[in-house]
């Protein structure tokens, strides 16, 4: 049965992590690995060991507290944090360390049905974006995506590391809504958290939709809860076919 008072999206925006794909493994040591064979200078006294410790107050110090204040702390910046402190400098720019970081450090794979899905929205004219909470960089994001052929109808990948705030910001939304050149009440948001995904899409009058079969019981009259990314297309398929034959 189709709820006549849900909207037909002109566009939709997806989270990325736990919803287009799962974190099947992150290993900083890894990129940081990488990061020290891209040296132009490091002192003879730093050890490995002390960049971790650093690494870690940094960590306890500035990036578990991104959601308290819903501001973002780019990879780059605490990057510096980390390794200015030694007076260590790099051979390259950090812009394009951190694609090799991210490379070396984090392995993902790709939710089932999600490619299919996104196909099927495409076909059906849905604008599609991505808004991601993440400390790395849009471009790099997108990079991930790609990996798993999900980027291909990506109208738009915005990540909080490019703009300043983190979901459940509603600003985050909104700029993304202006790149898509769309009115936020226009736009279905899907994400696999209530405190961040449905809550900003909320704030931002867009449309929530919380998927994955553990939310059932989060019953809501105004937010539609699917199972799966097939159940999700097969939703929109209906509503978009219910509007034009009538």
């Amino acid at each position: 049965m189709i709820d006549a008072k849900r909207p037909v999206p002109r566009g939709m925006l997806l989270d990325y992590g736990g919803t287009l794909v799962e974190e099947a493994a992150f290993d900083p040591r890894a990129g940081m690995q990488i990061l020290l064979t891209h040296l132009a200078y490091r002192p003879p006294n730093v050890s490995v060991d002390a960049i971790i410790e650093r690494v870690d107050r940094i960590t306890a110090d500035v990036s578990t507290r991104r959601d308290e204040f819903q501001i973002e702390t780019p990879w780059g910046s605490l990057t510096r944090l980390i390794y200015d402190y030694f007076g260590i400098r790099f051979a390259r720019p950090l812009h394009e360390l951190e694609l090799a970081f991210w490379d070396a450090s984090v392995t993902t794979r790709p939710m089932p049905g999600a490619r299919e899905a996104l196909d099927q929205l495409h076909h059906a004219g849905i604008t599609l974006g991505v808004v991601s909470n993440s400390s790395f960089r849009g471009e790099v994001i997108r990079h991930e995506l790609s990996k798993h052929g999900l980027d291909a109808h990506l109208s738009i990948v915005v990540a909080s590391a490019d703009y300043a705030v983190r979901k459940p910001n509603p600003l985050l939304y909104e700029a993304a809504a202006g790149l898509l050149g769309m009115c936020a009440t226009d736009l279905w948001f899907v994400g696999d958290r209530l405190d961040t995904d449905v809550a900003g899409a909320r704030a931002a009058s867009m449309y929530p939709v919380l998927i994955g079969a553990h939310h059932l019981e989060a019953a809501d009259d105004d937010l539609l809860i699917v199972r799966h990314w097939h159940e999700l297309a097969s939703v929109v398929r209906e509503i978009v076919e219910s509007r034009t034959t009538h």
